[in-house]
Parts: C-alpha cells; structure tokens; sequence
C-alpha cells in the first residue's frame, strides 16, 4: 500500500479531509493528490525533490501544501486517538489478558525519533538520548489491549526521562484513567503512588532485582506475564514505525522549533504535529491483532 491505508479507507479518509477545508487551498492543485503525496512523504520519507518530481508539482509548492495538510489532518484526526469506553474495552479485551489483568486499560512506553543536532551546545543537551547516543525527540504512547494506539505526547528533548513525560502530560490524572484501571508499564516508569493520587488507577511494573539476591517464585511468574502482554506496545510502536517511515529517518531541526498554534490554541511544534497525525493514521489502518480498521464517521 502506498498510503499505508486500504483503497476503501483511503477513498473515505479523503472525502472526510476535503469537507469543510478551505476551499483556496483545494483549488491550487487536485486535493487527492495534495493529501495522497502528503501520505506518501510520512508512509516513504522520500525527499521532496525526488517526490515532487515524481508527482509532477514545484517543490516550494509541495513543501507548503504538505505543511498546511499536516495542519489540517492533525485537527481533523486526532479525535482517532481517545481512551475507549470501559465497557468496550472490557467486552472486547483479547483472552490472554482477560485472565492475567482484567480490568486492563493501557499499556503504555516511551520511544524515540532522531532529528538534526542543534548548533546551540544547551539546545544539544536537551536533545541528546543517552539510550540513542544521538539527538532524539521523546514521546509517550499508550495502546489499549486491542492494539490501538489511546494516547500519544507531545514530543520532549530525548534527555527527558520517562516519568518526567508522564507527569508534565498528566497522563496519570483522571483525565485519562478511571478508578480500578490497570495500566502496564515497564520498570522504568516508577509512578505506582502518582497514579493511586492522581486517578486511583494501579500501575503494574514488572519485578525490581535492585536489592535481591534473587527474585521469589511468586515475583518471577508475575514479571513472565507482565512481559508477555507488554510487549504489545512494543509491537504498535513497531507498527507506528514501519507504517510511517518518517519516523525512522532524521527529523529536520525546523521541525522541533516550538510554535503558536492558532487553530488549536495550543504551543506546538511540527514533529507534534506529524507523530499525532502517524499515530491516528495507524488507527485507522490495519492493527497488530485484529484487521478491522477504525471507521471514519
């Protein structure tokens, strides 16, 4: 697939991006082929000469086009990435959850994009991953046991650690959690008291060895069936990953740079901006355990 997306859901994605856009953006060129060569930048991470050569458009107007598109799909399409209904959750949890952890509601990880290194020496530091030993940006993604992607950050320097995520998102607050819900994490998330406070919602980690000669019967069994069910988030970010290929190349610096959002209210940046538009395009894809995509309404 070109697009990453099915020829129906493809034909069904267009119609719903070009309702209500304005319509001087439309007319400048055909807007299935504007949308479907902004599809193919994040699906290929071709560069833009080659692609707009290869779409037969100037390449100044293809970088602005693909920009406004960017815009336009983050607001239209961010709604895809929402925590479900518990209820929904519950009736469709796959069975090797439902008896592990049956009030599971998230599985949540953070992972990395490289981008360009800044010439600012205070700038690098902050972007600088010692897991990546590059420059990288930081998101926190979260998956329900279904495979979809309910939750995704904004992105951070690759310096910041993963519960400094957690908590400037406010992903441990009732926003996103009810009380009861179990929420898969990996030991580097050590927020168990922050999601009691914030939500009354259980964090599960696996065992700590940190201190122990060895681990109990009891802590070993526990830690095999947390990793065996974690590593579907690890599965989805995969998915995220090779469905959208831009996100395994270099991000440019321009793309990191933080911006007034006019349209959303918010201060966000460009790399914001394209991970919430791969994340929510993965949605409507096919996922890791069913192939029944996410309808547009």
């Amino acid at each position: 697939m070109v697009t990453g997306l099915s020829l129906p859901v493809l034909e069904k994605l267009l119609c719903f991006l070009c309702k209500g856009t304005d319509e001087s953006l439309l007319k400048r060129l055909d807007s299935a082929d504007q949308i479907v060569f902004c599809l193919v930048k994040l699906r290929h991470n071709i560069n833009f000469d080659m692609l707009s050569f290869m779409f037969g458009f100037k390449k100044t107007t293809a970088l602005n086009n693909f920009w406004k598109w960017i815009d336009i799909m983050y607001i239209k399409l961010k709604f895809l990435i929402k925590m479900q209904d518990r209820d929904h959750i519950y009736d469709t949890i796959p069975p090797v959850f439902k008896c592990k952890f049956p009030q599971l509601t998230s599985i949540i990880d953070c992972f990395e994009v490289f981008v360009e290194s800044p010439s600012s020496l205070m700038a690098r530091a902050q972007f600088y991953s010692q897991y990546k030993k590059n420059c990288t940006i930081k998101c926190l993604i979260s998956c329900t046991p279904l495979g979809a992607i309910n939750f995704i950050s904004k992105c951070y320097g690759g310096r910041a650690s993963d519960n400094q995520i957690v908590r400037e998102s406010e992903f441990a607050s009732r926003k996103y959690h009810m009380p009861g819900d179990q929420i898969l994490a990996d030991r580097g998330f050590t927020l168990q008291d922050d999601f009691a406070a914030g939500s009354c919602s259980l964090l599960i980690n696996p065992a700590f060895t940190k201190g122990k000669a060895q681990l109990s019967a009891s802590d070993v069994e526990k830690s095999r069936n947390i990793s065996s069910v974690r590593i579907h988030i690890e599965r989805v970010i995969g998915l995220l990953k090779n469905r959208y290929t831009i996100l395994q190349g270099t991000l440019p610096l321009r793309t990191v740079k933080n911006i007034s959002d006019e349209a959303t209210s918010l201060t966000l940046s460009n790399c914001d901006k394209i991970v919430t538009v791969c994340a929510a395009l993965t949605n409507l894809g096919e996922g890791i355990v069913y192939d029944k995509p996410h309808l547009l309404s």
